[in-house]
Order: C-alpha cells, then structure tokens, then sequence
C-alpha cells in the first residue's frame, strides 16, 4: 500500500520504501512584486533511499518510463493545514500536486500503456495565492511538449504519483527533442537507467497495479 500524507510546515510524503521530511517556509520567502516571474523555492526532504543512485531509485519505483508530456491539466491542493497570518488571521493552506497528461514513449519498468495518453500526478507546483512555485530539490516540473525520464508510485486508487528528487530526468540539448521509442532507447539516460533496472536495489514491493497498467488491457 502507498499513501501519501502532506503537512505545511513539515511536510511528510510517505510512500513504501520513500520517506521524505519537508519544510516550506511560508511566512519568510515571498514573491518580488517587482519581478514578472514567479519564484521558486525548495522543498528539503530526507529519503530513506539514496536518491542519487539510479539503483536505488529505480528499485524504490513501481514505474520507470519515457514520457512525452501532452499538457498541463491543473492543481490540486491536498491536507490543508491552519497557518496563522501576519495579521492575525487563518488561512489554510495546502500542498500543490499539479496533473499532466502524459505520452508513454518507452516503458523501462513494468508495462503503462502506449496507446493512449495517461494521468500522472506530480508532487510540487505553485502556491495556492500564486506567490511561487515549490520544487524539490533535484527535481523539476515537466513542461508541455518536452520528453522526460519519469519514475512513478502507484497510489491506493491507481493513480501515479510522481515524487521527490530525481523523479523526472531531462534528456541533453542534443536528444531533448526526441519523440520516438526508437529514438529514446539510443539516448544516454535511456541507456542509464536500463542498466540501473538490471542492477536494481528493490526497497519493498507490493501487488499495487496502475490503473494504467498494460495489464488492465486485457482483463
């Protein structure tokens, strides 16, 4: 089972095998109303894996996939919690998951389907008051059009959950541009990451299938 819990000023995201402590600062780290771009900020998290290791990473996942990003659905804003303002007064807050509609150029771990466009949820997006958006560390927000290296957590209803650092890889200038399961197989990170599922350090495991799974095509 895969759950996740999220606070506002220690957020904790809790999925087999993945445990992560974050904090945001609410209060301090505000958007420059002179600047047109909206800031980011970091959230810091600790990982019971070591997130810099493929290995590990890819043995911790459910999903390990190349997808090509269709767009950007929206936000949604989980387990709000009081935070006391400035002046006095309560507002609550949540933590930004923000949805995507995703193309499955290549499965590296297990089998999503390629023949229509899937839902991926990512942990991390702007702020409920559109101050900043939150990131965490060594990870990033896809971008419509572009191809990624996600890996991904089957939630309790089915969903996928795209968490933590070194959740969603970039391809180099050179390759970022690829759209193709042949063209991505050829790449370096592709490459990277097939050798880290032949070596993997599995955490924990579970019978917990996607809703996307490729199984599901055939029941």
């Amino acid at each position: 089972m895969k759950k996740t819990t999220i606070g506002i000023m220690t957020l904790t995201a809790s999925i087999i095998g993945i445990t992560c402590f974050l904090t945001i600062n609410t209060n301090a780290e505000k958007a420059d109303t002179e600047e047109e771009k909206i800031p980011t900020y970091s959230i810091q998290a600790d990982y019971t894996v070591d997130v810099d290791n493929p290995n590990e990473v890819v043995g911790d996942s459910d999903y390990v996939f190349v997808g090509k990003v269709k767009s950007e659905t929206g936000t949604t804003y989980k387990n709000k919690v009081p935070l006391e303002k400035e002046d006095g007064t309560v507002e609550y807050v949540g933590e930004a998951f923000t949805h995507y509609e995703v193309e499955v150029l290549s499965n590296l771990k297990n089998e999503l389907v390629t023949n229509q466009v899937i839902s991926i949820d990512k942990q991390g997006g702007i702020r409920e008051d559109g101050s900043a958006y939150d990131v965490f560390d060594d990870d990033q927000l896809p971008e419509a059009g572009k191809v990624y290296i996600f890996t991904a957590y089957t939630q309790d209803d089915g969903s996928l959950l795209v968490a933590g650092a070194n959740s969603t890889i970039s391809f180099d200038e050179k390759t970022k541009n690829i759209d193709s399961e042949k063209e991505v197989n050829k790449t370096e990170e592709v490459q990277l990451y097939e050798e880290a599922i032949d070596n993997q350090v599995i955490i924990d495991e579970d019978n917990l299938n996607s809703d996307f799974d490729a199984s599901q095509e055939q029941q």
